[in-house]
């Protein structure tokens, strides 16, 4: 049975919506429709149980993330990278858009997601033999084992997304999944997230449970907000080094009041080798 937290749920979906208004890339063996026919008959049902509204600020919300890791994994495909691991994949299209010869995509995400994407999929005309659609619970389960039992090649280089994803996961379950990718990840491959971000000094519990009373009325899906320099760290003890750490790419998400100021949480878009 599918207990998810209803938040997420519409969340997952919305995002899914709103990138079929996107022109996005696709390879000369890609299907460039393919977010479009995953999402046919899909509403976002918010708390009351209504469709949730496209409108322009959600949009602008999704519209950055979409380019960037786009561009890392074509980037990657042009290098020669032949898996691609999409960690809570959701409905995202790239296995379809990005289609090239040789090269695997696997998706992970719970199991009542899977079930339903394996469902679409299968109502299209696409091929779509180079995925592998994997059961997960990222909280709890040993992704590096999931992906072995796969078929995954831990001998080459692959490319691992992890896209609005880490936020929504306990930092216990970010620091143990970042790790258990370091250990399957060979020479050459990279992983590319989002991680949301408070300024440095702020204190991670206390946001959290703020973003908890006043944005979501007790039921936050959100787990992981953590200063720039403590995702460093994390990402530094998992086993990554993040590229250009200096450099700082993101967008803004939201803003709480906390300690009396107002304290806003970036997007920031990392990208790391192992």
């Amino acid at each position: 049975m599918n207990q998810e937290n209803p938040t997420l749920t519409m969340i997952r979906e919305f995002v899914a919506l709103g990138r079929v208004e996107f022109d996005r890339p696709y390879t000369r063996k890609g299907y460039d429709h393919g977010q479009g026919k995953l999402t046919e008959g899909m509403t976002a049902p918010g708390p009351d149980g209504k469709p949730t509204e496209m409108n322009d600020l959600l949009l602008r919300l999704l519209e950055p993330r979409a380019p960037y890791f786009d561009r890392l994994a074509l980037d990657a495909l042009d290098s020669g990278v032949t898996q691609v691991v999409n960690l809570g994949a959701g409905y995202d299209d790239r296995s379809l858009r990005f289609r090239s010869p040789g090269v695997r995509f696997f998706e992970l995400d719970l199991p009542h997601v899977i079930a339903d994407k394996t469902r679409r999929l299968a109502a299209t005309d696409f091929d779509t033999s180079a995925i592998t659609l994997i059961e997960a619970n990222l909280q709890t389960d040993s992704v590096g084992e999931l992906l072995h039992a796969a078929g995954f090649d831990s001998s080459k280089p692959s490319l691992f997304l992890l896209e609005h994803v880490a936020l929504f996961l306990e930092s216990s379950a970010v620091r143990s999944l970042l790790a258990s990718l370091a250990g399957q990840a060979a020479n050459g491959s990279a992983l590319a997230l989002t991680a949301e971000v408070h300024p440095q000094g702020t204190d991670s519990a206390a946001l959290l449970a703020t973003v908890d009373e006043i944005l979501f009325g007790g039921t936050s899906p959100l787990h992981t907000i953590m200063s720039r320099d403590t995702w460093m760290d994390v990402l530094k003890t998992a086993g990554w080094e993040v590229r250009d750490p200096t450099h700082v790419t993101a967008v803004d998400h939201f803003q709480v009041p906390l300690g009396g100021q107002s304290t806003q949480v970036q997007t920031q878009f990392l990208t790391a080798t192992a």
